[in-house]
């Protein structure tokens, strides 16, 4: 009964779907929850497909809510780092679109918003997920104009390539007053189950504030948080990349 556009069903949704009574519906889903095949959501009392079906292929990585695998762990990173977190799926290869946000009060505040659509050469979080992308996708993108989003933005092509290089085999990247002079961002990539980029989270805020024992500490906050958000979405961490 779950689909891509209903991936959260209540007990009382599965019963009326499949017309088993709903003492039965519920007596199955408790041994699959058990199991790890089906994940229960107190909040809103519905049931999801689990991690395990995903491995047995029985349903799309699609079905899982990224944002919601998520939203705990960027805000322990918002905790720990006290600087904005931000979060974007991959769309059209080309595409950033946003989907989390959270800043202080106080300090920093970025253009970027929940909602909003950007190239994937936007800022800091797309070159964590395109240093992913197989080869020849990565030269494509590079062929099409993109426009710098400061006097600092890094445009060489070949300056790219090493960069994305070195951000596959350290799986971390930082960036420093290329989208907004005098601000830094830390990201990591997102991976599916079958080892996709499929998104990417940072860490933004004042160049002043990240010497550089600030900049090692983010960076491995950063990393670990976007391993654990893979490892939620089915990922393995042993399993090497799609490329």
């Amino acid at each position: 009964v779950f689909t891509l556009e209903k991936s959260a069903l209540s007990i009382e949704e599965i019963s009326t779907m499949t017309d088993i009574p709903k003492n039965t519906v519920y007596r199955i889903l408790y041994t699959l929850e058990r199991r790890g095949l089906i994940k229960f959501d107190q909040d809103s009392l519905t049931y999801r497909p689990g991690l395990r079906l995903i491995e047995f292929g029985f349903l799309q990585a699609a079905v899982i809510d990224v944002k919601k695998e998520a939203e705990d762990l960027l805000d322990e990173l918002f905790k720990k780092t006290k600087q904005t977190v931000l979060m974007a799926l991959k769309e059209d290869d080309d595409q950033l679109f946003y989907i989390f946000k959270r800043e202080s009060s106080e300090g920093l505040k970025v253009s970027t918003q929940v909602g909003v659509r950007r190239n994937i050469f936007f800022g800091v979080l797309g070159h964590s997920i395109l240093a992913f992308f197989p080869e020849q996708k990565v030269e494509r993108l590079l062929q099409d104009e993109f426009k710098p989003s400061s006097p600092n933005s890094v445009t060489d092509k070949a300056i790219i390539r090493q960069r994305l290089s070195k951000i596959k085999k350290d799986r971390v990247y930082m960036q420093a007053n290329e989208t907004t002079v005098g601000v830094m961002g830390i990201s990591a990539p997102v991976f599916n189950a079958v080892g996709e980029p499929i998104a990417a989270i940072g860490v933004i805020g004042p160049a002043i504030y990240f010497d550089n024992e600030q900049v090692e500490m983010v960076k491995k906050l950063v990393k670990e948080c976007g391993e654990n958000i893979s490892e939620r979405m089915g990922y393995k961490l042993k399993l090497d990349p799609i490329s």
